[in-house]
């Protein structure tokens, strides 16, 4: 099972991290530092989702947001009611809202209608990737790309380091820093090129804003049915 550690193995192969000086080295720490910044980056840009589901009573419409919602990255993918059905009906997103959000009281709020007893809404929603010394939550056709994406982010530590170091401290073998700093600066250039490429996203182009709209695309990897409920207008 792919893990953290098979993230830093590709990583520390991309750098050449046995290669360095030792002044230069970079730490197990740095390693999982880089990792973690890898995969902040990459949640933004291909997250997660999850879901909760809320059993109705006839009478709550608000919800409290799921434990692991992220106020920086998660945002509401899908809402699916009644859960259960054979074709999946999806609220449209003029349904509901997150009320107050941000705040400690933000809560997913329905406006037209409560769910009732007996029936259970899904809410569909993104949160963060994570990796630890046992496990990743990234896909396995991802992980050379966030090890691509954390070279690049390690290759940018180490170009400043030699940029900075205006004195070798070796003798005759002397390393010519600002041309390593310029190497490793190409390098991380070129490793984020690969990472934007293998989303399928030109250089430079960004994910969208967290929640701007659904994504309907992805409501077909879910499940495939009917978009939207078919019942009274306003009603769902």
């Amino acid at each position: 099972m792919a893990s953290r550690q098979t993230i830093i193995k590709e990583v520390k192969v991309l750098l050449k991290a046995g290669a360095l000086p030792r002044e230069f080295g970079v730490e197990e720490a740095d390693f999982a530092d880089l990792v973690n910044a890898a995969l902040a980056r990459y949640s933004k840009d291909r997250p997660r989702v999850s879901f909760a589901d809320y059993a109705g009573d006839g009478e709550a419409f608000d919800f409290p947001l799921p434990e692991d919602w992220d106020d920086s990255l998660s945002f509401i993918r899908a809402v699916e009611y009644p859960q259960g059905e054979r074709k999946p009906s999806y609220l449209r997103g003029s349904a509901w809202i997150i009320y107050a959000k941000g705040t400690p009281v933000a809560k997913f709020r329905l406006m037209y209608f409560v769910p009732q007893m007996g029936h259970t809404l899904r809410l569909f929603y993104t949160i963060k990737h994570t990796a630890d010394d046992a496990r990743t939550s990234v896909p396995e056709n991802d992980l050379a790309a966030v090890a691509w994406l954390a070279a690049a982010e390690g290759c940018h530590l180490l170009a400043r380091r030699f940029a900075q170091s205006s004195a070798p401290t070796l003798a005759a073998d002397s390393v010519d820093y600002q041309s390593k700093s310029s190497e490793y600066t190409r390098l991380g250039r070129e490793l984020e090129r690969k990472y934007q490429n293998h989303l399928g996203r030109k250089e430079g182009e960004v994910a969208d804003p967290a929640g701007a709209s659904l994504d309907w695309d992805a409501l077909l990897s879910l499940a495939r049915g009917e978009y939207f409920t078919h019942g009274a207008s306003g009603d769902r």
